[in-house]
C-alpha cells in the first residue's frame, strides 16, 4: 500500500488536521457542486460527521480523502501491478 505522506497533496488541500470543515468549504476547496461533496459523505467515501442534517469533516479525514483522490500516472500503476504479481 502506498505510504500516505501529506506533502504529496498540493498545498491547496494542506488545511490543519484539527480544522472542522463543512460541505460548502470542502466545496470551495476543491471547485465541485455542494451535492458532489454530501454524497461523498454519505457514502462513506469521505469520512464524515452528521449533526443535525450536516455534515463536519476533520482536516486529517480531509486530507487523507484529497490523497486517496488523487490520479496516479499509468506508469506507476504499472509498476505497482508488476511488483504486486511477484
Amino acid at each position: 500500500m502506498r505510504n500516505l505522506e501529506f506533502d504529496d497533496i498540493h498545498q491547496l488541500f494542506n488545511v490543519d488536521d484539527f480544522e472542522v470543515l463543512h460541505v460548502e468549504e470542502i466545496a470551495k476547496l476543491t471547485k465541485m457542486h455542494v451535492e458532489s461533496v454530501r454524497r461523498w459523505c454519505r457514502s462513506g467515501k469521505l469520512p464524515s460527521y452528521q449533526f443535525g442534517g450536516k455534515f463536519i469533516v476533520t482536516g486529517s479525514d480531509f486530507k487523507t480523502f484529497m490523497k486517496r483522490s488523487k490520479v496516479k500516472p499509468k506508469w506507476e500503476q504499472g509498476i505497482k501491478k508488476d511488483l504486486s504479481s511477484e
